[in-house]
């Protein structure tokens, strides 16, 4: 099976030799057709850094634009895209060595599944001081509920995680090109309703945080999220009834981020909507004591408890409950 990968890069220099490196050098490289990077209208010294690459290795491809978006980019790079299977990697996020080598093997063992994922650690420190492991929700091949359960849980799966059949791009179209944000849960909604997914364990991505990350504020993706809600409510009337769900869900999120990031009275006001989409959500009340801390406290709080959340997630998805 033969890969494709596809990259997109805006302003990021300081980022994208690492993530070039990281495709280069994975365990499965034999494996790997071309690498094509779409050069969406960089400021900073990004083409030169691309040319640099493309001149050692022979398998990048770079693609040029002038700031056409995300979506636009990648979409781009899969109408260029020649091989059997298709990853995604994002410009500033990088892959485990061994990657692809896991994602091949669940596929080269008659799984059917048309996309393929994994887990990811989280970080924005240069030296991965801060580095966390997200266990994300474990999806099989052989699951017969992935819309519902993807409608009403909405990931994450993160792109730079994913290893896609060329068939399944082909049968649902690309990224929808009207989604400046979020367009990779609405590309996961329509995959979720003709194909199914797999995970595979383990973090199979770095992907970092920094001041430029489209997702850097969950409570500005709302407007996306509830519009997906009643696009998809419409659209399979099965999923109608997880709506409030899927929105108290949306907020809870948003409303936890916004404490996070300091904003409490913003935070609480989200969660109070959480908390009137669905009142019996255990999340919200656990975002509602996190929001109640004294400041200076809330970060170490919040820390152990994503650890231990992170780990018990882990620890129930190996047992298989």
């Amino acid at each position: 099976m033969s890969v494709s990968v596809i990259m997109t890069c805006h302003n990021e220099e300081r980022f994208i030799v690492q993530a070039v490196e990281s495709v280069i050098n994975q365990t499965a490289s034999s494996h790997i057709k071309e690498i094509i990077i779409v050069n969406d209208g960089s400021k900073d010294g990004s083409s030169e850094v691309i040319a640099s690459l493309g001149r050692r290795e022979p398998r990048v491809h770079v693609l040029t634009t002038a700031g056409i978006g995300l979506s636009s980019a990648r979409n781009l790079a899969l109408r260029h895209a020649t091989g059997d299977l298709i990853a995604i990697l994002d410009g500033d996020d990088f892959w485990a060595e061994d990657k692809l080598e896991r994602q091949l093997a669940v596929l080269g063992n008659g799984c059917k599944a048309g996309l393929v994922y994994g887990d990811f650690v989280d970080f924005s420190a240069p030296d991965l001081s801060d580095a966390l492991h997200v266990a994300v929700r474990r999806y099989r091949a052989d699951q017969s509920d992935t819309l519902t359960t993807y409608f009403l849980l909405d990931g994450p799966i993160v792109p730079s995680s994913m290893v896609m059949r060329r068939e399944m791009v082909e049968d649902i179209g690309l990224f929808n090109e009207a989604f400046r944000a979020g367009e990779d849960t609405e590309f996961c909604m329509r995959a979720a309703e003709r194909w199914t997914f797999q995970h595979v364990a383990g973090a199979l991505v770095y992907k970092r945080r920094h001041g430029s990350n489209i997702t850097r504020r969950l409570d500005a993706l709302l407007p996306v999220g509830e519009g997906l809600t009643r696009e998809w409510a419409m659209r399979r009337r099965e999923l109608t009834h997880l709506a409030r769900r899927r929105n108290g869900r949306l907020y809870a999120k948003a409303g936890n981020d916004c404490v996070a990031q300091g904003e409490k009275k913003r935070g609480a006001r989200l969660l109070i909507r959480a908390m009137w989409h669905n009142p019996l959500s255990w999340r919200v009340y656990v975002y509602f004591f996190l929001c109640a801390l004294p400041r200076g406290m809330d970060p170490q709080v919040r820390r152990a408890a994503k650890l231990l959340f992170y780990r018990a997630l882990r620890k129930d998805f190996a047992d298989g409950s």
